[in-house]
């Protein structure tokens, strides 16, 4: 068992930039001092608890989804019934599983091809972790692959010029933000354009199939791909990144599974419920409710953190040690209830890939003494991960 966090921060600061490098101990102190949380001069309560975000994710009529704005990108992230099942419905007649299953020998020539080129100093994020989601949904969107660079630039873009729009960010970054947004949202009318034209076997021909039958607009499909492209490799390579992160400082645990790879699957899920990739989901009350005894009004904004809710020792023994052989049911890595996360199949099979094939190449894997990890800051933002990863890498045989 590997235990990842000790101690107990007092109070809770988004800004604070030690609470962006490590969450955990402020989460502690929520869970164990104010589960709910009001945010000093905002009218928004921080939730910590398994048991009270649980409740929240399973109540989609006491709790919606929509914010009150309008930002197209989310579209489906961000709507309630009747409009999430219709654009929920139309995305996973296109996201399958079979299509996803029939990506696994796909993916693991990527992972393979990735992983020939790492050297034995590697920065892995930007070598591995990133790549191989952004290749993947490169693929499914029939977008070739010499473009995934401009495309994650673009997503990313998309995402902060859309919040940046709304208030969430300054007039700088919108600027800069908003040439990124149009660019990517350009190509994606070339890409569509050209699938009506040709069909293929791709996520991207499936939608325009949803949409010829006109269950999808055009924009919804545009907004689909962003999306797509945004939440198909962000998360993943974080998730990546995490797992590849422990076992580089444990290696015992590397050891243990490169003589168990059946263990693999838990390994990635132990990493979801230690590390969720996204730290972050926000919901706001329909009418007046209570949660945990504290009584909040309609229209409340209620900042939900899962990464707090799965070390909640109310829900698992020891909760903040790494053990693969735990019970993981229950954890909200993935969410809950009507917005669990679509792609939840493809990043499981992206990690459990990963992780196998990294473990085959590598006898040994260390952090590089010489290059500290670089975390990614910003944590209202809502991830957790790393921006930089340098390691050691010893190839086998």
């Amino acid at each position: 068992m590997i235990n990842p966090s000790q101690g107990c921060s007092p109070g809770f600061d988004l800004n604070d930039p030690d609470t962006q490098r490590d969450p955990y101990p402020s989460y502690r102190w929520l869970r164990e001092q104010a589960p709910v949380y009001p945010i000093p001069g905002a009218p928004m309560w921080v939730l910590s608890r398994h048991e009270d975000i649980l409740r929240v994710l399973r109540d989609h009529r006491t709790f919606a989804s929509n914010m009150g704005i309008d930002i197209p990108i989310m579209s489906v992230v961000m709507k309630d019934p009747p409009d999430h099942e219709r654009l929920r419905k139309s995305l996973g007649r296109a996201f399958t599983p079979r299509q996803i299953q029939h990506l696994a020998p796909r993916i693991e020539a990527i992972a393979e091809t990735l992983a020939a080129e790492l050297g034995e100093q590697s920065e892995f994020v930007s070598a591995f972790a990133d790549l191989l989601p952004i290749t993947v949904i490169c693929e499914m969107l029939g977008v070739p692959t010499e473009r995934r660079a401009a495309m994650k630039q673009w997503s990313r873009d998309a995402l902060l010029a859309s919040f940046a729009a709304k208030g969430f960010g300054t007039p700088e970054q919108l600027a800069q933000a908003t040439s990124g947004l149009e660019q990517l949202m350009a190509y994606l009318d070339q890409v569509i354009d050209a699938h009506h034209a040709q069909p293929r076997d791709n996520l991207i021909s499936a939608l325009v199939a949803v949409q010829k039958e006109g269950l999808l607009s055009r924009d919804e499909v545009r907004y689909f791909c962003c999306l797509l492209l945004i939440a198909g490799h962000e998360t993943t390579g974080n998730l990546i990144g995490s797992g590849m992160a422990i076992l580089a400082e444990h290696s015992e645990l590397w050891t243990r599974l490169q003589a168990q790879p059946e263990q693999i699957p838990r390994f990635v899920e132990e990493t979801v419920r230690t590390r969720p990739p996204l730290q972050r989901i926000v919901r706001r009350t329909t009418c007046p409710v209570e949660i945990a005894g504290v009584r909040l009004p309609a229209n409340a904004l209620l900042m939900l953190l899962p990464g707090s809710a799965n070390r909640d020792a109310n829900q698992w023994a020891n909760p903040d040690e790494f053990a693969l052989d735990r019970d993981h049911a229950g954890h909200l890595g993935f969410g809950v209830g009507i917005h669990y996360c679509l792609g939840a199949p493809l990043a499981r099979l992206e990690g459990r890939i990963a992780f196998e094939v990294l473990l085959r190449r590598f006898r040994t894997v260390r952090l590089d003494p010489d290059q500290p990890p670089l975390p990614i800051m910003g944590f209202a933002s809502g991830s957790l991960g790393w921006e930089t990863l340098p390691l050691r890498l010893d190839r086998a045989g």
